[in-house]
């Protein structure tokens, strides 16, 4: 019988290449492939994070390294990586973290009871992950992904790496003449921060790259214009009549006024 046997970041890249096939088939119409994408891409990131971990020495992946018999010590889990990384010094945008979170939960149901995704929402956020692990990996890794994953699933990387810069762009310019800009409240989206991709019209602001629609309120003490989401309640004594305030206005309430 042949004998299998794969290094942390082989082990990692076989993952990474079979999500890529899943997903691939997934776009091919078969939606039930993106369930094992998930799971294959999931096993890829905890995987190439311990790979990160080991870069600074080979006996940190494990729990306890001054085991006498290290193969019957756990590893470490994602979220200690992240934060060995995170003490290193290296920065982990938050929303990587929190599409983590999501995607490690979503994982989780798949895994060990019944679940629900919508597979839209699950490109975009595989799209964003292999975007941000690629350009970390870039920066702290000693290899390239495109380097080592199967050269005949490229083009489907590639795809999964730009879709979300694609869409990011397409929101970018469908908010156009109407983008709010200029004030602190338009730069983010509330519900998915991203920048430059809400519109003021019609007195509702549009998120154009998650579809989330909002009102428009003003802040009671400064005035300011912002979306109804953003809003702190101030005075709710006399409903339907509840009035607001800003996130500037609130934190000065919170740490004292200048």
């Amino acid at each position: 019988m042949a004998k299998l046997e794969l290094n942390l970041l082989d082990n990692a890249i076989d993952s990474l290449n079979e999500a890529l096939k899943k997903y691939s088939d997934g776009l091919d119409g078969d939606a039930t492939s993106f369930k094992f994408a998930i799971l294959h891409f999931s096993h890829f990131i905890e995987l190439v994070f311990k790979y990160y971990v080991s870069q600074s020495h080979e006996l940190l992946v494990y729990k306890n390294p001054f085991a006498k018999n290290l193969e019957q010590t756990n590893t470490i889990g994602i979220w200690d990586a992240l934060q060995f990384l995170i003490n290193e010094g290296h920065e982990i945008p938050k929303q990587f973290r929190d599409d983590l979170e999501w995607f490690k939960k979503l994982r989780n149901s798949i895994e060990h009871s019944r679940f629900e995704m919508d597979t839209d929402e699950v490109k975009e956020a595989l799209g964003r992950l292999m975007q941000a692990l690629n350009e970390f990996n870039d920066l702290t890794a000693d290899f390239s992904l495109k380097d080592i994953i199967d050269p005949a699933l490229l083009t489907t990387f590639e795809l999964l790496a730009d879709e979300y810069e694609a869409k990011l762009a397409r929101a970018i310019e469908e908010a156009g003449d109407n983008a709010v800009g200029g004030t602190e409240y338009g730069h983010y989206c509330w519900a998915c921060s991203q920048a430059g991709t809400v519109s003021l019209s019609d007195n509702k602001y549009k998120c154009h790259f998650c579809e989330e629609e909002t009102g428009r309120i003003d802040c009671c003490i400064c005035g300011q214009e912002f979306p109804t989401e953003e809003g702190y309640v101030w005075n709710a004594d006399h409903p339907p009549h509840i009035d607001y305030i800003c996130e500037n206005c609130n934190d000065r309430m919170s740490h004292g006024w200048d």
